[in-house]
């Protein structure tokens, strides 16, 4: 077999073709993994940079590793980045563990730090891989779970992944080449901990090459999962459209297919939607319209046809009230006022209306539909519902809660874009009028 320091290359390459001429920024700890990475690119005369993160977790432990790394950085004659972090001040209240504060305060600032590097590379292995693994499979992460670390995601590289801890370790001590280790590593509170030193060794004496297992298991399930994302992905196309930033799926396509509650799924799951609201949200689709459910993100309105999707706060009406025409105009409102010399041009076009004058009284208000809203449409003599108006007009859901109402006092003048109230019209006792028309968009 070929020395580590040859396949670790021959990997790298794989990831990057011109890895030779390319500039790297590397994430080193100061442990096994990280310090082998970086001698690995000194090895081979790559360009390259060292960042260091001090999580201030293990008191003068941390602030030894931080030495330990520019010592190791002096010695290798690259350059050096260093940023201390308050992790538990961080972490508290958060409702996250330390792992994932600490995790997402690394990333967020290699993502700013040294922006000419053109890779950023992290020091995960095989044996990471594995535990990554076993780890989704008792959280539940679905298919995708088992898909374990990518060896590159983007700008990011995980170039060690092929190789296992032992064969790390082994390359050290034959390098003689020191390295520091993270008492944390042992502790039984971290989930991972109990994987690595509980659970992995219990597995060695049912297959000594374990790690080798899961991860060509790995290998297949990537292939597996690549392919089911193209066919979930050919089904979607067929149930969905997107219109105005809005996903519609279509709820007779939908139930026509025997993945229906599969493809629902995966496609909320972008939106942030949980396995159970995804599951009320199936079960909705044989009761009425109008149920809505919320993820952290989005909105998503089950209609008669469709099930909607659109991104929280976009297009909300909040209800204001107009003490004047200045306001009422600062909310895309355009009024004019007339005599009846200058007569009005009927019929009045979608976005504009006429009010008769003395009929108009501050302060109006503007607001999205509400259910039991009521009005006199124009031209007739009872009153309706304005939801019944929207069904009958086939308006949707969405569009419902995006079109504006105008009350002047208790009563709906103008359900804006779509039918003014008859008992605010011009009459023959009409002496002078409003003319307001609607700029805005719904």
């Amino acid at each position: 077999m070929m020395p580590l320091e040859a396949r670790f290359l021959e990997h790298l390459q794989t990831l990057v073709p011109d890895a030779a001429h390319a500039h790297y920024l590397l994430a080193v700890s100061g442990g096994k993994d990280s310090t082998a990475l970086a001698h690995l690119f000194q090895h081979h005369a790559l360009s390259f940079e060292i960042a260091h993160c001090n999580f201030h977790l293990r008191g003068e432990d941390s602030d030894r590793d931080e030495q330990f790394v520019q010592e190791l950085a002096a010695q290798l004659g690259c350059p050096l980045h260093v940023k201390s972090f308050n992790t538990l001040a961080a972490q508290k209240n958060s409702g996250k563990s330390v792992e994932m504060v600490a995790r997402e305060q690394r990333y967020e600032w290699f993502s700013t730090l040294c922006p000419e590097a053109d890779y950023v590379v992290t020091a995960h292995h095989a044996d990471d891989n594995a535990e990554t693994l076993l780890l989704n499979l008792t959280r539940g992460t679905g298919l995708k779970g088992m898909t374990g670390i990518p060896d590159r995601n983007g700008r990011l590289l995980r170039p060690l992944l092929p190789f296992t801890s032992e064969e790390i370790l082994q390359y050290l001590s034959e390098n003689h080449i020191p390295f520091r280790t993270d008492q944390t590593n042992f502790s039984p509170q971290y989930q991972r901990n109990k994987i690595r030193h509980e659970v992995l060794p219990v597995l060695r004496e049912l297959n000594p090459e374990i790690i080798h297992t899961l991860c060509n298991n790995i290998s297949v399930f990537k292939q597996q999962y690549n392919f089911y994302l193209s066919e979930i992905q050919r089904y979607l196309s067929e149930i969905t459209f997107t219109k105005d930033e809005v996903l519609y799926i279509s709820c007779k396509k939908l139930k026509s297919l025997e993945p229906a509650r599969l493809l629902l799924y995966e496609a909320l799951k972008p939106y942030h939607f949980t396995p159970s609201q995804t599951e009320d949200l199936w079960q909705s689709l044989e009761g009425i319209s109008g149920k809505t459910f919320f993820s952290s993100t989005h909105i998503a309105l089950k209609d008669r046809e469709f099930i909607m999707i659109k991104k929280l706060g976009e297009a909300e009406i909040l209800p204001t009230l107009c003490q004047n025409l200045e306001e009422l105009k600062s909310l895309g409102f355009d009024v004019e006022l007339h005599s009846m010399e200058q007569k009005p041009q009927f019929p009045a076009t979608a976005d504009t209306i006429y009010i008769d004058a003395d009929k108009m009284r501050f302060p109006v208000q503007v607001r999205a539909w509400e259910e039991g809203d009521t009005f006199q449409p124009f031209g007739m003599t009872g009153k309706q519902k304005v939801s019944d108006l929207f069904n009958n007009l086939k308006i949707n859901i969405l569009q419902k809660r995006n079109i504006p109402i105008l009350l002047i006092g208790d009563e709906i003048a103008w359900v804006v874009g779509v039918r003014a109230d008859h008992r605010f019209r011009i009459t023959s006792s009409t002496n002078r009028y409003y003319k307001i028309t609607y700029h805005g968009t719904f």
